[in-house]
């Protein structure tokens, strides 16, 4: 099977359209089902403008990951959110040597951390990931989308290791998050 991020940077590369949407996106990533999109989504969720589009639909999905559902499904509003396909495979093609360094790591190990409950649970995280990047604080949806690709990548290969490393990298983003919020929120009383 194709590397997931070869994979990418091809349905990038030979979309005939100047924008892709996220329907479209869906459609061609449907066979690799939530993983390939989440890491997508990630991806271009670290590109302002889109930013809170793909948090979304990192929540979305999360969702009925969470909810046992086996494909993908969006709302017509968030399918029709237009991605830019030269920004984003620009972007996508920068971060790939980053990419195809996880994939060397990522196979399938610790199978049980990757069965049916344990995808709900990471479902549930990554709920709360795409939550977290939905802040309108600078800088903080860097770590839940980095936290969220890591555990796209142990879903798609089955690869426990991968999803603890991606749950571990959670926690820290949920933790640093919760310390912005409070400090923002605190800076904001003494403005008032």
């Amino acid at each position: 099977m194709e590397k997931t991020s070869l994979f990418l940077i091809n349905t990038l590369k030979y979309h005939p359209e100047q924008y892709l949407t996220i329907g479209e996106l869906l459609e061609l990533l449907r066979r690799r089902s939530y993983g390939a999109l989440l890491i997508m989504l990630s991806l271009a969720g670290l590109i302002p403008g889109i930013s809170f589009f793909a948090a979304v639909a990192d929540f979305l999905l999360g969702l009925q990951i969470a909810l046992g559902f086996h494909a993908p499904r969006l709302p017509n509003i968030i399918q029709k959110q237009r991605i830019h396909r030269e920004k984003t495979l620009k972007f996508t093609q920068e971060v790939m040597p980053w990419l195809e360094r996880m994939e060397e790591y990522v196979k399938p190990r610790w199978e049980p951390l990757s069965s049916a409950n344990a995808r709900r649970v990471i479902g549930a995280m990554i709920c709360v990931l795409a939550t977290i990047a939905i802040l309108p604080l600078p800088f903080i949806n860097f770590l839940p989308n980095f936290a969220i690709i890591c555990l796209a990548l142990g879903i798609i290969e089955r690869d426990g290791l991968c999803l603890l490393i991606g749950s571990a990298i959670a926690l820290m983003a949920m933790w640093i998050s919760q310390i912005m919020v409070r400090m923002a929120w605190n800076s904001l009383m003494l403005a008032l």
